[in-house]
């Protein structure tokens, strides 16, 4: 891995590949960037999507992993592993949809790229989801799962997530460090949701060419996930809380993502806190491009995580 790879900004592609152009204007005629144009249309679609579940494992990954569900503690847990492979390492998976949604077949895909490019089980916790679910009560049932899962393998796992999940893996490791429990050995964090308020200016440069992501649902979703906490709590908001002490971490965004301007000052912030912090900026890239696994840029982007969980695993 080079000295660039450790812990600074890392650049890849300068042009986006012939296949992250047509999945783009694919996502641009979805209906997602409308439903998320309304609190009305967010909370119906909310609703839609809690009646229907998390989406069943895709058929062609069940011949290649075995997937489980089991309770840890409380959490009702997928464990994704590959068949008749022995995971050396452990990955706890946040799945993303603004706390507000269940898991989505793209989930699916990237959890098992990710157990079979870096000799891992991952356990994807189905914590609750807002406004049942809220920051107040699922990051201490987290901080349970890391401390069960530390003294059961007696090492720390690696956390990972998307979006609301990159930001509640985020979230979940300041307050273990801030509580004096295991930290993660590493942090993989796709796209994380750092502010659910949405504040920092840089959003409205990029809001016209995100293809799926909008504001005013976003925000509405960021108020269920409060509840009666403040927006900028950093159980909530974890971007602007105290980077010092966190584990070495590996951000991953698109330049169409309107979460890019948190993500780059978040990195920053760390950077200068001593974090050993890379960030990887997908040209062109939508929301959460990684769990599109056929793009090249997506495989790119894995790459650079397993390249940065294997050199944890060395320090």
């Amino acid at each position: 891995m080079s000295t660039r790879e450790r812990g600074e900004a890392v650049t890849r592609r300068s042009r986006p590949s012939l296949r992250m152009r047509l999945v783009c204007a694919g996502l641009a005629v979805t209906r997602t960037k409308r439903i998320l144009g309304a609190d009305a249309s967010t909370e119906a679609d909310r609703l839609r999507n809690r009646g229907k579940g998390p989406a069943a494992v895709p058929r062609r990954l069940r011949r290649t992993h075995e997937v489980t569900v089991h309770d840890r503690g409380g959490l009702r847990c997928a464990e994704i592993g590959v068949r008749d492979r022995r995971p050396e390492r452990t990955i706890v998976y946040l799945h993303g949809g603004a706390y507000i949604n269940p898991v989505v077949v793209q989930h699916w895909d990237l959890m098992a790229a990710l157990a079979a490019e870096n000799d891992a089980r991952v356990i994807a916790p189905f914590y609750p989801l807002a406004p049942e679910g809220t920051a107040a009560t699922v990051v201490p049932a987290l901080l349970d799962l890391q401390v069960r899962l530390t003294a059961e393998s007696g090492t720390a796992p690696v956390w990972a997530g998307d979006s609301a999940g990159g930001g509640l893996a985020l979230a979940t490791a300041m307050r273990l460090r801030d509580e004096g429990l295991p930290a993660p050995r590493h942090l993989v964090l796709f796209a994380p949701w750092l502010d659910v308020g949405l504040t920092n200016p840089g959003v409205a440069d990029v809001v016209v060419r995100d293809p799926t992501l909008g504001v005013v649902g976003l925000r509405y979703a960021g108020r269920l996930w409060a509840g009666a906490l403040p927006l900028d709590s950093p159980q909530v908001s974890p971007g602007g809380g105290d980077p010092r002490g966190l584990p070495p971490t590996t951000v991953i965004v698109g330049t169409r993502d309107i979460f890019v301007a948190d993500c780059r000052d978040f990195a920053a912030r760390a950077r200068a806190a001593g974090v050993d912090i890379t960030l990887l900026e997908g040209a062109d890239g939508f929301h959460v491009y990684p769990a599109v696994t056929f793009l090249p840029e997506s495989a790119e982007a894995r790459r650079l995580v397993t390249a940065r969980l294997n050199a944890s695993d060395l320090a």
